[in-house]
């Protein structure tokens, strides 16, 4: 984006340098130069500028992959967890049957035991 602008101002400069005929050579030569440096600072203000945007970009990617991973994780320690549950709950189901059938075996047993 800046190598547009520096040049438009390098255009501009160099147009009313050829425009304003009663200047010298060397004033023109030196504005050129001036120019030609703000052109070149500009060029590397935005290799600057787009190094640091590439560098950026990598850390996003980054961060990117490590967020996927990390919601795969998660989704399967969520599955973990309903399997878990699940398996919890029929171990409980068949806890409680159990549980039942020696409640009543044992009321039986008391009420054929002799008084």
């Amino acid at each position: 984006m800046l190598k547009p602008i520096a040049a438009i101002a390098l255009t501009v400069v160099s147009l009313a340098a050829l425009a304003e005929d009663t200047l010298p050579l060397d004033l023109a030569q030196q504005r050129a130069r001036y120019a030609r440096e703000q052109v070149e600072k500009a060029d590397e203000k935005v290799k600057s500028a787009e190094k640091k945007v590439k560098s950026a970009q990598k850390r996003v990617d980054e961060a990117q992959k490590k967020l996927d991973d990390t919601k795969a994780q998660l989704d399967q320690a969520t599955k973990q967890l309903e399997d878990t549950q699940a398996e919890l709950a029929k171990a409980k189901e068949a806890h409680d049957k159990a549980y039942q059938d020696l409640k009543r075996s044992h009321e039986a047993f008391e009420k054929a035991k002799p008084q």
